[in-house]
């Protein structure tokens, strides 16, 4: 069969790359850096393995990972979580629930908050998600009278599932839309059990040594007759395909893509989506400090975090421990290196008052703003209606992928259900 290039080296491009290179494609990915693993690389540091982020997978052995390594050969394993909790700032420390069950313990919420939890967990269940996601989850709450502990709870829930914080924006919709999925599938979210560094190794092997190239900067897509023809390297060089796949953000899309091809709304729409941003704190622990295995919020900096190492050991050297936070924000809060760091130094406050061992166990510590965690932040401007799809209109044998597309979730699940959505829109075959 013919070639298939595909921009980009991230983790939704070389699930891709390995679906089509097990139809029979001759792949190409081309990556500008020295790496692979894009926004999700994987950082190795004198004997601990660190995910860029907290990267859990929603519905584990049934979510699109999974879907795809099952597709390769491979039955993923994975660690459930233990009980997830929240601490507030008068120092209570309450269970976070995750299921039916959970709401009628938890002590996050009076009984009645509790009764009307689960009664909204019913009405969601019959509801059209699809009418709300224009309406933010700020006014949704207002219109049910959501208050006290029940509101807190879906604000944690935008926060961390949605990656939204901000309930003036987060869409009602999308968030009702996944929390439905969630009970569908019976899981939540879940870790690899041997890491995202077996994800990779698995999906590398799947390539071959001769499917991937590092420091190959594209300078362009090559479109002939409204088809695209492959590409054009920095410096000159060209490569013919088949098939061109592109997996940047679709807000850079124009960077390597003339914008006179396509319509000018669609245009428009890419350079204007806004990306989630935040900071992220992994901190390498000379010892254990504790023996937690679910995730942690935080009421205030609204935040989440988890002992990564403690759902899966080989991510720390024996008796070490790793431990990763997320403060998800405004994009405007990372462009501006003063209230950034701020954030930080408020989050990492918290983090030490929270855990009094954590501050004298730290080896080593990594701090990032990120100004793009996921591609795309779920609001309801920019609701998967209002997102690009796989294919690219007024350009022929042209497909994206990655998390700032119309797929379901939200996050990172973006990117992978997309995976599934492009090979479909590539092969006419479904990935289950």
């Amino acid at each position: 069969m013919g070639r298939t290039i595909i921009v980009g080296a991230g983790i939704a491009s070389l699930q891709l790359g390995a679906l089509l290179k097990q139809e029979g494609r001759d792949i190409l990915l081309l990556e500008k850096l020295s790496r692979i693993g894009g926004r999700a690389f994987l950082w190795e540091k004198d004997g601990f393995s660190v995910d860029y982020g907290v990267h859990m997978v929603r519905f584990g052995p049934k979510s699109a990972t999974a879907a795809v390594l099952r597709r390769l050969g491979h039955e993923l394993k994975f660690a459930d979580l233990g009980k997830s909790r929240v601490a507030f700032p008068d120092g209570r420390v309450v269970d976070f629930p995750t299921s039916p069950v959970g709401f009628l313990t938890t002590k996050m919420m009076t009984p009645i908050e509790r009764l009307r939890a689960l009664g909204l967990i019913i009405k969601m269940r019959r509801q059209d998600p699809t009418a709300l996601y224009e309406t933010s989850v700020a006014d949704w709450m207002d219109q049910l009278g959501v208050s006290g502990g029940l509101r807190t709870y879906l604000t944690l829930v935008s926060g961390s599932m949605q990656v939204c914080p901000f309930l003036d924006r987060s869409s009602a919709g999308e968030m009702i839309e996944n929390m439905k999925t969630v009970l569908a599938r019976g899981k939540s979210v879940m870790y690899p059990r041997h890491g995202w560094k077996e994800i990779y190794t698995i999906l590398t092997k799947a390539l071959g040594p001769d499917a991937i190239r590092t420091g190959a900067d594209v300078a362009r897509v090559t479109v002939e007759n409204g088809a695209a023809t492959g590409v054009e390297l920095v410096g000159g060089e060209r490569i013919a395909a088949d098939e061109v796949v592109v997996s940047l953000p679709v807000q850079n899309l124009f960077e390597i893509l003339d914008p006179a091809l396509v319509p000018a709304d669609y245009v428009t729409m890419c350079q204007n989506l806004v990306p989630t941003a935040g900071v992220v704190l992994d901190y390498g622990l000379k010892r254990r400090i504790s023996d937690d295995t679910g995730l942690w919020y935080l009421a205030e900096p609204l935040s989440f975090g988890i002992f990564t190492s403690n759902l899966c050991p080989e991510q720390a050297p024996a008796g070490k421990q790793l431990f990763t936070w997320f403060l998800p924000t405004n994009l405007a809060d990372m462009v501006d290196e003063t209230k950034g760091a701020a954030l930080e130094q408020a989050l990492e406050r918290t983090l030490f008052r929270q855990w009094p061992g954590l501050q004298p166990a730290i080896e080593w510590r990594r701090a990032a703003r990120v100004k793009m965690v996921d591609g795309v932040e779920v609001n309801v401007r920019q609701h998967r209606g209002r997102r690009p799809g796989c294919r690219v209109p007024g350009v022929g044998r042209m497909f994206l992928v990655g998390d700032s597309l119309n797929a379901a979730g939200a996050g990172g699940d973006i990117g992978h259900e997309s995976v599934l959505e492009c090979f479909k829109q590539m092969t006419g075959k479904e990935v289950s």
